[in-house]
């Protein structure tokens, strides 16, 4: 690598360092303050904010690559840098090659640390939350094969939940008394949400009657028993929790079940196109960052990255949203944003490039 690349990328990663650290604090302080507000201040909501910081983190590395990818280029244009590079035969295609290739390898630790890190840190503030924060008496985990879930006198084991109708598939309901000795043990293939509760479907129920087990077989039976609401029970399937190896084994498990599994494939997609999102904000800074000084500078480039973050992140939801409707395919639905951003840099490249050669003075 010449000196010329190391300076470049050096340039790239130092204004990289100051956009994820500013925006990560600024969301975490905001976080926190509202928290505070209505749950009030405590080491254990401190240590929850802290638990969140690799999941905030992995979420601000493309915009932090765009504003990095804007800033140093500004930087180099208002010194005139760019002028000198030009003019020692360093083309902006050299130069965006060198952006590109840092935000390629910046895209990748991102994905590592959204599959390794993420995952155990993010559960584990859910954890802390829920218990050590709101002092909820019940807590849930969710693995990979099932969900757990623990209210004050029953655990719930539930195969699969659908958000979208309301259903939890493949459940087993061990009731306890006071004194957590199991009174009963309720199985059903499926259990139905209707507004008010929930109704289990073809199972069996076991009593325990002074340890002596008595099962009977039910076509249709109301679980009263069962106070936690659809919900409460979407908290605990959220994936986002899973590794990208965790939540693929999850799609082929409840996929050969029968299950419906848009969902969680559209978040399968969405792991590797937003990892692949931050060399397609590095690359659509250029264009808007190569002007001189007189187009404004860094407080330009400030203005023009929030604005093109904001559309990316409105434009990257509408996609996810239209896959969970199954509107668009789940690839689709997760790539979209990121091939009509990275058209758009292209087009505003030649753009400036064909204007330059029409008007030199462009810049």
């Amino acid at each position: 690598m010449k000196i010329i690349d190391r300076y470049i990328a050096r340039e790239f990663l130092l204004y990289f360092l100051i956009s994820l650290s500013s925006f990560t604090a600024l969301f975490l302080l905001v976080d926190i303050l509202q928290r505070s507000m209505r749950d009030g201040f405590s080491n254990a909501l401190l240590q929850f904010t802290l638990l969140q910081g690799p999941f905030i983190i992995s979420q601000m590395v493309p915009i932090a690559c765009l504003m990095a990818s804007m800033f140093a280029l500004s930087a180099l244009a208002k010194n005139s840098e760019l002028i000198a590079m030009h003019a020692t035969g360093i083309s902006i295609e050299r130069i965006s090659m060198i952006l590109v290739a840092v935000a390629f390898f910046v895209g990748v630790g991102n994905f590592f640390l959204s599959d390794l890190i993420v995952p155990p840190t993010l559960k584990k503030a859910k954890y802390v939350y829920h218990v050590d924060v709101k002092k909820q008496g019940s807590f849930q985990i969710f693995k990979t094969n099932r969900i757990w879930y623990r209210a004050p006198n029953a655990i719930y084991n539930i195969d699969y939940f659908s958000p979208e109708n309301q259903s939890v598939s493949g459940i087993n309901i061990y009731l306890f008394d006071n004194t957590f000795k199991l009174t009963e043990k309720i199985s059903a293939k499926m259990a139905t949400f209707d507004g008010t509760h929930w109704t289990l479907h073809e199972g069996k129920a076991t009593t325990f009657i002074e340890d002596f087990p008595l099962t009977l077989s039910f076509q249709v039976k109301e679980a009263n028993y069962i106070t936690e609401k659809p919900v409460d029970l979407k908290e605990l399937s959220n994936l986002e929790t899973l590794s990208f190896k965790e939540l693929t084994e999850y799609i082929n498990r409840n996929k050969r079940a029968g299950f419906d599994t848009v969902r969680h494939e559209v978040n399968l997609h969405a792991k590797i196109s937003y990892a692949v999102a931050c060399l397609i904000m590095a690359f659509l800074g250029i264009p808007f960052s190569t002007k001189s000084s007189r187009a404004g500078g860094l407080a330009m480039s400030f203005g023009t990255g929030l604005a093109i973050a904001f559309s990316y992140w409105m434009f990257l939801n509408m996609g996810l949203s239209l896959g969970y409707k199954g509107t668009l395919p789940p690839v689709v639905s997760a790539w979209i944003a990121n091939l009509f951003f990275a058209g758009l840099g292209i087009y505003f490249i030649r753009f400036e490039q064909r204007m330059i050669s029409i008007w030199p003075f462009w810049k």
